[in-house]
């Protein structure tokens, strides 16, 4: 049966193939298909190596860090027209039912009774509150 295995390399070759590699602007999976190389077989090699605490060179022109400004951004633009509401919307002095009084956010009608409050009431107000809703009227 014959050996598919490729002739074995020290860790001194290893590392100067890595280094070639990492120096040559290509992607590490496009210099090892260049040089017949298994990529499984060189990410090992990089592994063993590490493990050494040897210092595995980068690749040239990778940043290390993430740039999100190195790539042309799309520029939209938008037009922004003033808001206009429709006339029956425009404060009258007359109708003042229409308008909402939004001082309050939460708003309880029960037995004849209109309760306005807002949500930072206190908790404990609010079920003392609940609580006297619950009981008849004198």
């Amino acid at each position: 049966m014959a050996d598919k295995r490729a002739p074995g390399r020290s860790l001194d070759e290893w590392m100067d193939l890595i280094t070639e590699c990492r120096q040559s602007g290509l992607t590490d999976a496009a210099w090892c298909n260049e040089h017949g190389i298994s990529p499984s077989c060189f990410y090992n090699a990089v592994t063993r190596l590490r493990k050494k605490a040897c210092q595995i060179p980068d690749p040239a022109g990778k940043a290390s860090t993430l740039d999100l400004t190195s790539h042309k951004q799309d520029v939209v633009q938008i037009a922004i027209e003033p808001e206009t509401s429709p006339a029956e919307l425009l404060p009258n002095a007359r109708n003042r039912s229409m308008y909402l009084d939004n001082s309050h956010t939460i708003e309880i009608e029960a037995k004849g009774l209109l309760v306005r409050m807002s949500n930072d009431v206190q908790p404990v107000l609010l079920k003392l509150l609940l609580d006297a809703l619950k009981e008849p009227l004198c």
